[in-house]
């Protein structure tokens, strides 16, 4: 019921949206009954870039197919990271994207550190720092950038 109570807030918050057609007292109370627009309520989508000219075909062993999982974080963290209270998130989903989204900048400002690193020929220092932040793949990445420079 409060969701309902909530939508409908929320479709009178936007104005001009929704028109008031009539209202009546019943035994429950009263009842008023609103004219909405046909709308189609679609979840934010990341947006698409421009059209480009069309790439050349890639090996399937070459493009890795999209991990089920982290497609399912990265909604998440969108959607509940920083959601207000008119959302349609559990509290349960708020705190798993609050906690995905703390280790995804913990990511990024480790990625950061070490990329700025090999950028100043320091690949050592950056490979040691990849792999005390426990991120393996980004050491191998460092690793193999370094490799032609050694």
């Amino acid at each position: 019921m409060s969701l309902a109570v909530a939508f409908a807030l929320a479709l009178l918050a936007q104005e001009g949206q929704a028109t008031l057609q009539s209202c009546v007292f019943e035994a429950e109370g009263w009842v008023c009954r609103y004219r909405v627009p046909e709308a189609i309520y679609r979840p934010e989508a990341p947006a698409q870039p421009p059209a480009q000219a069309p790439e050349p075909a890639r090996d399937a062993a070459a493009a890795p197919a999209p991990d089920r999982e982290a497609i399912r974080r990265a909604r998440l963290i969108s959607r509940c990271a920083d959601a207000s209270w008119l959302s349609l998130c559990t509290p349960d989903d708020r705190r798993e994207a609050k906690a995905l989204k703390a280790q995804a900048e913990a990511k990024a400002a480790l990625r950061l550190e070490v990329t700025t690193l090999a950028a100043k020929d320091q690949c050592p220092e950056a490979i040691r720092v990849a792999l005390e932040g426990g991120d393996l793949d980004l050491a191998r990445e460092i690793r193999a950038f370094c490799a032609p420079m050694d």
